[in-house]
């Protein structure tokens, strides 16, 4: 009966390992479709490094000046603020995936960290994108 407790508490850590890696690999598959459905609409290209820093350093939109609620509207708040919106959002996701994937090979190592985004990318090329652009790839 011992030994049975033992072999249990051993595998136990085994399957929250592996079912944390299969959450990580379906957040990285979201994470880098949401990244390539903005790169398209906004046509960002991500296919180098320097496209990928580019995104990074730009500028953010100003803030809006006028309240919503007086009535007046500025000309910023129509669909340049909806684009604006969508380069911060494109900014903030490609840092959240490297900080993930950062994370993850600090935690489970560099090749595992490999084979996640390899299996989001494999992904991703199943719902109609093609190859992911050298900048995606980290």
């Amino acid at each position: 009966m011992f030994a049975m407790q033992t072999d249990a508490r051993a595998v136990l850590p085994q399957q929250q390992a592996t079912e944390s890696l299969w959450r990580m690999e379906l957040a990285l598959e979201d994470i880098n479709a949401r990244i390539a459905r903005l790169s398209i609409a906004l046509r960002a290209p991500l296919e180098t490094n320097a496209d990928v820093d580019h995104v990074l350093q730009r500028r953010p939109a100003a803030a809006v000046e006028n309240d919503r609620r007086s009535g007046q509207h500025a000309a910023h708040d129509g669909p340049e603020r909806r684009v604006a919106h969508k380069w911060e959002e494109l900014r903030g996701l490609l840092v959240l995936r490297y900080q993930l994937c950062s994370r993850l090979a600090a935690a489970v190592g560099a090749p595992a960290v490999h084979q996640l985004l390899m299996a989001a990318d494999a992904q991703l090329q199943r719902e109609g994108f093609g190859s992911t652009p050298a900048g995606m790839a980290l």
